[in-house]
């Protein structure tokens, strides 16, 4: 089996959530030319609207990896319209709760007066694209799961041009302003949602229906804990950024924070392919059966080791040259953070498919424990230490070991796991 149909497969899952976060960029400069509050108000609805993002990730992720075992079963066309049917309900949930927490949100962090323009249309548009949002996410991920990861990509591509002309036509042209952005947004979900549903009836799907309870429960029970390991990571790296900003006895506070800021988006950067590495293990090796999983892991090692290797070296060479280049950073508040990132991508690295593995088996419970033990009770530790001693080579250990012990951990469930992964028929027992 040669190893061109796992990366193809992987590259467009890559492309494809690099192509969403693209689009992201798209709408803050085009909003940033409205000029007043307008960029800032996008940012903070971006960040407010954190558990509509993790609902629509967990979603997608828990659809596909049900789709994958239930391809083995010939129940593809049952999976697909169930976990679309589980997925829409789950759109209008968070919608439901936009509509009502958003508003308040807004007004805490920015003051009423200053909220004001962006309460009422923009929030009603932006919780209204919500279902149609959770919905076409995961129907791209189940055609990345039945290998068509290009319809997908093609959709994405061309979803650039149409959000931009559809934010210049409703934002500008019509006149809605702020509000357009969100309009555009809404319609373009909307659209995607029916042209993705045209590529999954190619596979048997006819309708969009709802599931026996059984599927219901399991279906909700991974959705809930990988949102759950979706958010996590997102809460950690806030309260860490309070640590630094907290004004200890010791070091240059401004100078620490500063440069910890900078390093954690330069590390947002870095861990992207590995964490779509992840996802697209989760999602590519529940359609083999249990036997065939090594063999499929062997091209990842094979290819992934040495790159992981050589970035590594790149990192510890070159990051004084990208803090002052990039990101005008420099001092060992930088250094030794990307130092240390660079001395764990090799373990991130095996983290990323046995992470995958783990997925893969719909052990969504138990990822997002060992995840949660090593970013909230094991990195504090270190981040503590160092930042009451300044000294960084302490702090940013919190890189290394928590990861290390993640791996570890991880590794321990699945020699001890049963042969075959959960998931079972989706008719016969109802699992994810």
């Amino acid at each position: 089996m040669t190893s061109a149909p796992l990366w193809r497969g992987y590259w467009f899952l890559f492309a494809s959530t690099s192509a969403a976060a693209f689009i992201m960029q798209i709408d803050l400069a085009m909003v940033a030319r409205l000029g007043g509050r307008a960029p800032g108000a996008y940012a903070i609805l971006m960040r407010i609207t954190l558990l509509d993002v993790a609902v629509t990730i967990a979603c997608a992720a828990v659809a596909a990896i049900a789709l994958g075992h239930a391809q083995k079963n010939g129940e593809t066309a049952d999976a697909i319209e169930k976990t679309c049917a589980l997925s829409l309900a789950l759109g209008v949930a968070t919608a439901i709760f936009g509509f009502f927490a958003y508003p308040i949100f807004l007004d805490a962090l920015m003051g009423d007066a200053a909220a004001a323009p962006y309460v009422g249309a923009p929030i009603v548009w932006l919780v209204a694209g919500a279902p149609f949002r959770v919905l076409s996410n995961t129907q791209g991920f189940l055609l990345h799961a039945l290998g068509r990861g290009g319809s997908v990509l093609t959709w994405k591509l061309a979803e650039i041009p149409a959000k931009a002309g559809a934010n210049i036509l409703f934002m500008q042209a019509l006149g809605f302003g702020f509000a357009g952005c969100f309009l555009a947004s809404c319609i373009i979900a909307a659209v995607a949602s029916i042209w993705l549903w045209s590529r999954l009836q190619a596979h048997g799907a006819r309708r969009i229906r709802f599931p026996e309870i059984a599927f219901v429960r399991s279906f909700l029970s991974g959705t809930f804990w990988e949102a759950l390991r979706v958010l996590s990571p997102q809460a950690a790296m806030l309260f860490t950024l309070t640590l630094f900003s907290l004004p200890w006895q010791s070091g240059a506070n401004g100078q620490r924070l500063d440069s910890f800021a900078a390093a954690q988006t330069f590390m947002l950067f870095i861990l992207g392919p590995l964490i779509t590495l992840t996802r697209y293990l989760a999602i590519h090796l529940p359609t083999k059966s249990h036997d065939d999983w090594t063999l499929a892991l062997a091209p990842v090692v094979r290819v992934g080791a040495p790159i992981a290797l050589t970035a590594a070296i790149m990192l510890l060479l070159g990051r004084d040259w990208i803090g002052a280049t990039l990101y005008r950073q420099h001092g060992a508040w930088w250094s030794v953070f990307v130092a240390c990132l660079a001395l764990s991508l090799p373990i991130r690295f095996v983290g990323s498919i046995v992470r995958g593995l783990t997925l893969a088996r719909s052990s969504f419970a138990e990822l997002t424990s060992v995840d949660m033990i090593a970013q909230w009770l094991i990195a504090p530790l270190f981040i503590l230490f160092g930042l009451s001693v300044n000294r960084p080579e302490i702090a940013y250990q919190s890189l290394i070991w928590p990861e290390v012990l993640a791996v570890f951990l991880i590794w321990l469930n699945l020699r001890s796991a049963p042969e075959e992964p959960a998931g079972v028929s989706l008719r016969s027992k109802g699992h994810v």
